[in-house]
């Protein structure tokens, strides 16, 4: 057998590598112990672990929070238009409610119409009429009493239904209606 004469060993121990006219020195190979090692995933059961697939939600998810949305936004709606209506109001009548109507009653004296104010005032409705030519004989009514919340904020509607000489006078305040008759020459609650 051949020997090399470099290294004293046989010619079949050492490894083959093909010469390249154009490389210089050595072919360096990385190491085995630096080379990057993947570790295999460790289970008990002999069955390999599937891939997961990703779950979907069941339409029933869907459909739960739509109805969820929906009463959120009823409610949120609810509270909006309840706000609204108070600002109306505010700006409509003020606070305390107030309301001022002119109307010929029989009290008068001359062609002035008699004035009406109507104020709620923590839920009591007061009424002032002033007689037409005849600011001295003013009379204070005492409404109906509101209770419960918000029966401070409730308008007050004057109307003057019956006889057109003598009209009675009807008080509607949250949806509560009281009638005052005309005698002629002032008002006395009916009984």
């Amino acid at each position: 057998m051949p020997t090399d004469t470099r290294s004293g060993m046989t010619r079949s121990a050492l490894r083959h590598r093909p010469v390249a006219p154009d490389v210089q020195g050595p072919i360096q190979t990385p190491r085995a112990s630096r080379a990057r090692q993947i570790p295999e995933p460790q289970t008990t059961d002999a069955v390999p672990p599937k891939a997961r697939t990703p779950r979907r939600l069941s339409w029933l998810v869907y459909l739960v929070l739509g109805m969820l949305c929906a009463c959120l936004l009823l409610w949120v709606g609810q509270m909006f238009l309840n706000w609204a209506n108070t600002v109306y109001d505010d700006i409509h009548y003020g606070r305390p409610r107030t309301t001022q109507v002119d109307h010929f009653v029989g009290h008068e004296v001359g062609n002035t119409p008699s004035h009406f104010i109507a104020t709620n005032i923590n839920g009591q409705i007061y009424i002032v009429e002033i007689p037409g030519g005849q600011p001295n004989n003013s009379h204070l009514l005492l409404g109906p009493h509101l209770v419960g919340p918000g029966s401070d904020l409730a308008p007050v509607s004057l109307s003057f239904p019956g006889d057109p000489q003598h009209p009675d006078l009807l008080i509607t305040v949250d949806g509560i209606q009281v009638r005052f008759h005309n005698n002629g020459s002032t008002y006395v609650p009916e009984t």
